[in-house]
């Protein structure tokens, strides 16, 4: 059947090939940024915090909320790019801390979050 339209058998197997690859491509790329929306509750010494990340399509984000405890210091988020440069760490408030990022033409990994400013970062 090949044969019939001109093709041979190896220019049909370098089609399928190909088409193959297409179809595994995208689900290479999305494999490497599995962390962000990585959605959590967080507990340090001084309270629990919600950690959480995603991509809307157009831009990727990362919230930072108090869930409970006794810290009132102000929350902070930022966004960690495929290539490990950290975007600019937002200050929030001592309940909530947002950051966005239109990624600048390189994929984000991770969402980075601080409970306070001496907490420890928070990846998710």
């Amino acid at each position: 059947m090949a044969g019939m339209f001109g093709w041979s058998a190896r220019k049909t197997a370098a089609a399928a090939v190909m088409t193959a690859t297409m179809a595994i491509a995208p689900m290479i790329a999305v494999s490497e940024a599995q962390a962000l929306g990585n959605n959590r509750e967080v507990s340090r010494s001084c309270g629990t915090n919600r950690v959480s990340s995603g991509f809307t399509g157009s831009y990727s984000w990362a919230q930072t909320t108090k869930a409970s405890g006794s810290c009132a210091g102000r929350l902070s988020a930022a966004l960690e790019r495929n290539n490990g440069v950290w975007t600019t760490r937002v200050y929030g408030s001592s309940s909530t801390a947002y950051a966005t990022d239109t990624n600048g033409g390189i994929a984000v990994r991770y969402g980075l979050h601080w409970g306070c400013d001496n907490c420890n970062v928070t990846r998710s």
